[in-house]
């Protein structure tokens, strides 16, 4: 990378506050980081990137094809896909306590957790099935989650992996102290470092088997999902990875298998996701000569409109969504609104604050995606 793009990481962590920020790269051979508030080798939470690890194990270990226990018609590929139709939540997972059988205890409950719509009918974001195939494979192996996936980090060289505390706290209005719970660690509970998670990025790449999951199974608000990354079609590339949110952190994980291109970054901040799309689009138009298109406004009748305007909820809270002018506005608590504009005939991308270019959508009557997981109209 040249000194211009280090600049550019720089910039966007002060437009956006973020106290921390570390940022790596790697193209072909050549592999390059820096850090910005921090030390290089500062361990942050990664949160969701977690996934693509639990996934990895699951493709490495599990029949993708075995149905899910206390899941009807649901396989194990739905788990890693969220293809299940239930339910993202299921409460407060640190009544598990930290003991080993934290994700046993978790997994015995979970049948009961809501369905919202029949297998494969609309993808909905679900931690839950995270959490399931976190049992499924200590099950297998006879031993705990932590364990296998340590085994993953050593075969992949990774030497600050692990579940543990990060060395610096969260910031912003969604910071979050004390432990992460035991019982979450399958869906987002790793801390890491940007040099660990290029060296997983790169081992990632080269192993064929893995190429699979890099296939196209359901669709989010934005892009494909496959197995534990989500997929993205920029310029004539196709860009994988996956983002990571939680307690005050947010992190980015983009991988480019035909140029052998890995990027991570990592903050400590609420608005870490606005300053690493600065970031992404900074590497993505020096890797691949190409940017995320920014998608056209579409006019939609006030009438059209209207349909969409209401009450929301789901297991992480409560939306309002009402008309404003030519788009909707949507708040997650009172006095707070985003404006958004039509970007389809279902679809939403918020235009202005702190959550600028977020998208949501209405796949079905009487539903709408937020932070892709389903909510259902009250």
């Amino acid at each position: 990378m040249d000194s211009t793009f280090w600049q550019d990481c720089e910039a966007a962590a002060a437009r956006w506050d973020v106290p921390a920020l570390a940022v790596g790269s790697l193209v072909g051979g050549s592999r390059e980081s820096r850090a910005f508030g921090c030390a290089l080798d500062t361990r942050f939470r990664i949160a969701s990137i977690t996934k693509p690890f639990t996934a990895t194990a699951a493709v490495r270990r599990l029949a993708l094809a075995a149905p899910a226990p206390g899941w009807p018609h649901v396989s194990v590929s739905d788990l890693l896909t969220h293809l299940t139709g239930y339910e993202s939540e299921h409460g407060d997972l640190a009544r598990f306590g930290d003991g080993d059988d934290a994700l046993g205890r978790l997994a015995a409950e979970l049948p009961g957790t809501h369905r919202w719509l029949p297998r494969g009918e609309v993808w909905s974001y679900a931690n839950t099935g995270y959490w399931l195939t976190g049992w499924l494979l200590a099950e297998a192996a006879g031993t705990t989650y932590e364990e296998v996936i340590a085994g993953l980090a050593a075969e992949a060289g990774l030497e600050a992996t692990a579940f543990g505390e990060p060395d610096l706290e969260g910031t912003g209005p969604n910071a979050i102290s004390g432990a992460y719970p035991r019982a979450r660690r399958p869906s987002g509970g790793l801390v890491s470092t940007v040099d660990d998670l290029l060296r997983f990025g790169a081992w990632h790449l080269a192993q064929p088997e893995l190429a699979a999951m890099r296939s196209a199974r359901g669709e989010p608000v934005r892009g494909v999902y496959g197995l534990g990354l989500f997929g993205e079609h920029i310029g004539a590339v196709d860009v994988w990875g996956h983002p990571g949110s939680y307690g005050g952190f947010q992190s980015s994980f983009l991988l480019v298998p035909s140029h052998h291109a890995v990027l991570v970054g990592l903050t400590n901040s609420s608005y870490g996701t606005q300053a690493l799309r600065l970031v992404e689009a900074a590497w993505l138009s020096r890797v691949i000569g190409a940017s995320r298109l920014v998608p056209p406004t579409v006019e939609l009748a006030t009438g059209d409109l209207s349909a969409f305007a209401g009450e929301y909820r789901n297991s992480a809270g409560s939306y309002s969504v009402r008309v404003d002018g030519h788009g909707l506005a949507v708040s997650d608590q009172p006095g707070v609104e985003s404006p958004a504009r039509a970007i389809g005939h279902h679809t939403f991308e918020i235009s202005d604050g702190a959550f600028v270019g977020d998208r949501f959508d209405f796949p079905r009557p009487g539903f709408a995606r937020f932070g892709g997981r389903l909510a259902g109209q009250v």
